[in-house]
């Protein structure tokens, strides 16, 4: 009984420690400084100040592609409606406007009625960290989400051995246009080739890899596309073909992330 008197006694002493222990204090995210961090993929809900901004980082690799996405998931028409902004910078200061970035918004769309959401999308150029500045263009506060996917699409195989043929056929299925930025990689790694196909809105296109760099002699490989654009905004495939023996075989692209969240 003694005993249990004395782990009673600890464990209640721990319990008013925990009580009496004061929470750390988080900086808002409302300066460049103090940008919240954003895993790819994970949804951020945040009360947005009135007439004011967030910032957010977030890592990127060159090459590929990310969209962005900004909206207000409670703020009706009768509450003032929504105004969201999207600027995104290459530097920690946020005062370098980041290249390669489209602010075309591409279907799903976040404007609807009084709701005025953002949809940008990137390729960078660089590899890092990227900063995004959400503005409310509306004099009060409300909730909004953010969110960043990768885009970008894979595809593991090709082959132009032999009589073999290679081709890559894309198709947009967004309301803009916009261009597939297609690289080719040999079997190690290293790029064969690349080629930019651009594409009307529900457009398609083909293009042959034994035409792209020196991807015939490397004779297989993989290959990759970056867009600007929305989740789910290409679809695309790889078709290797041998006429003269009447076979071909199919390597679908995939996307690396799929449209879909998880949230703080």
């Amino acid at each position: 009984m003694k005993g249990k008197r004395i782990l009673g006694t600890i464990a209640a002493g721990l319990v008013a420690a925990a009580v009496m222990m004061p929470a750390k204090a988080e900086a808002a995210n409302t300066t460049c400084a103090n940008a919240d961090f954003l895993a790819l993929g994970q949804m951020g809900s945040y009360s947005i100040p009135a007439s004011g901004s967030l910032y957010f980082k977030v890592r990127l690799q060159a090459g590929r592609s990310y969209s962005m996405s900004a909206w207000g998931p409670f703020q009706d028409a009768g509450e003032g409606g929504v105004s969201l902004n999207i600027i995104t910078f290459s530097d920690s200061a946020c005062t370098t406007a980041a290249a390669a970035v489209s602010a075309t918004d591409y279907e799903p769309v976040f404007d609807t009625d009084a709701h005025d959401g953002d949809n940008d999308s990137i390729i960078p150029t660089v590899s890092g960290t990227y900063y995004l500045q959400v503005t409310n263009g509306i004099a009060q506060p409300y909730t909004m989400d953010i969110l960043v996917t990768e885009t970008t699409l894979f595809s593991p195989w090709w082959f132009t051995g032999g009589t073999n043929q290679a081709y890559v056929e894309v198709r947009n299925s967004m309301n803009f246009s916009t261009t597939a930025e297609l690289t080719v990689f040999r079997p190690n790694g290293s790029v064969c080739g690349t080629s930019s196909v651009a594409l009307a809105a529900d457009g398609n296109a083909a293009v042959e890899i034994n035409t792209i760099g020196t991807c015939a002699s490397a004779l297989s490989g993989s290959a990759q596309i970056s867009f600007q654009g929305t989740p789910g905004g290409l679809t695309a495939n790889t078709t290797t073909i041998n006429v003269p023996n009447g076979t071909s075989f199919d390597s679908p692209f995939s996307p690396r992330m799929v449209w879909g969240t998880f949230t703080r």
